[in-house]
C-alpha cells in the first residue's frame, strides 16, 4: 500500500497547458465562427481576428471591463496578464503569421495594418507621391517647376530592398533617397507599437494618470489598445503551437500557462 509520500507527491495535478491553450482556442475559434457575432466577409482566422482586436465585441469588451475595474477577478485576470508577460520576456517566440514578416511575440512590439493608401509632399521643388492603386504600390519623384519624373516605380508588395536596387533610385542625390525612403516607409504594411509604459514620472498622481500597473509592470493607459495587443498575441501563440514552429520546454510551457488564463475567463463569458 502506497505511504503518505506518494500520495503528497501526486497530489499536485500536472496541466499540460499546451493542450489545454489549443482546447480553448478551438471553443473561442468555434464562437467567432459560428455566433454571428464577428461578422466579416473573409473567412481566415486573420480577419476573424482582426475584427475581434480591433472592434467592439462581447470579448474584447469584456477584456477592457477587466483592465478597467478592481475587483477580485480583474485583479487575478491582471497578475495573469502580468504573468503573461514576464514569460515572453524570459522565452522569446517569433511568429511570422502577420503579414509574412518574422516578429517576436511580445507586448512592447504589437503589429497592426497600415491603413494608409496614399502619402505625398513637396520639398526643395521635388514632389514625393507613394500610393496604393489597382494593387499595386506607386513610388514617384517629380521635379515640379520641369514636370519631369526622376523616379516612377510599380511593385505588388512593400520592400525597401527592392526600391534601392532600381537604376532611377540610384541616380538620386543623398537628400532626395532619404525624402523618397521618408515618404515609402509610410506605407509600409504594418505598424509596429508598444503597449508598455516607458515615460519616467515625477510622482504617484501622475504615474496613475498616464499609465496602468499591471503585475509591476506599467501599461499605456489605452484599455482598448491593450485589449487588441492581448487578443494579436494570443493569436500568434495559436499559431506557432499549431504549426509546431515552439521548443516545448518548461520556459515555453509557461508561457501557455498563462496564455490559456488570459485566453479562458473572457472565453467563458460568451456562454
Amino acid at each position: 500500500m502506497a505511504g503518505y509520500k506518494e500520495w503528497i507527491e501526486n497530489a499536485e495535478v500536472k496541466i499540460d497547458y499546451f493542450s489545454a491553450f489549443l482546447k480553448a482556442w478551438i471553443a473561442f475559434n468555434a464562437w467567432y465562427n459560428y455566433s454571428g457575432e464577428v461578422n466579416v466577409s473573409d473567412s481566415t482566422d486573420q480577419a476573424h481576428i482582426e475584427f475581434i482586436s480591433e472592434q467592439s465585441n462581447r470579448f474584447k469588451n469584456y477584456i477592457i471591463s477587466l483592465l478597467e475595474t478592481d475587483g477580485a477577478e480583474s485583479k487575478l485576470y491582471k497578475n495573469n496578464l502580468a504573468q503573461l508577460h514576464e514569460a515572453l520576456l524570459n522565452s522569446p517566440i517569433t511568429s511570422q503569421e502577420y503579414f509574412g514578416i518574422e516578429q517576436d511575440i511580445s507586448f512592447s512590439k504589437i503589429a497592426s495594418k497600415n491603413r494608409n493608401s496614399n502619402h505625398h509632399f513637396d520639398f526643395n521643388g521635388i514632389k514625393y507621391s507613394c500610393y496604393k492603386q489597382s494593387k499595386k504600390i506607386h513610388t514617384i519623384i517629380k521635379d515640379i517647376k520641369k514636370g519631369t519624373e526622376l523616379l516612377h516605380f510599380e511593385q505588388d508588395t512593400w520592400n525597401d530592398d527592392e526600391l534601392k536596387q532600381q537604376t532611377d533610385y540610384k541616380s538620386l542625390t543623398d537628400l532626395r533617397k532619404s525624402k523618397c525612403l521618408e515618404c515609402y516607409k509610410d506605407m509600409r504594411p504594418y505598424i509596429i507599437s508598444s503597449v508598455l509604459c516607458t515615460e519616467e514620472f515625477q510622482d504617484d498622481d501622475e504615474k496613475k494618470n498616464s499609465s496602468i500597473e499591471i503585475g509591476s509592470y506599467l501599461f499605456i493607459k489605452d484599455t482598448n489598445k491593450i485589449s487588441e495587443a492581448i487578443v494579436k498575441i494570443l493569436y500568434m501563440l495559436r499559431c506557432c503551437l499549431a504549426h509546431g514552429s515552439i521548443t516545448p520546454d518548461e520556459k515555453t510551457k509557461n508561457v501557455y500557462r498563462y496564455a490559456y488564463e488570459v485566453l479562458l475567463t473572457p472565453l467563458l463569458k460568451l456562454k
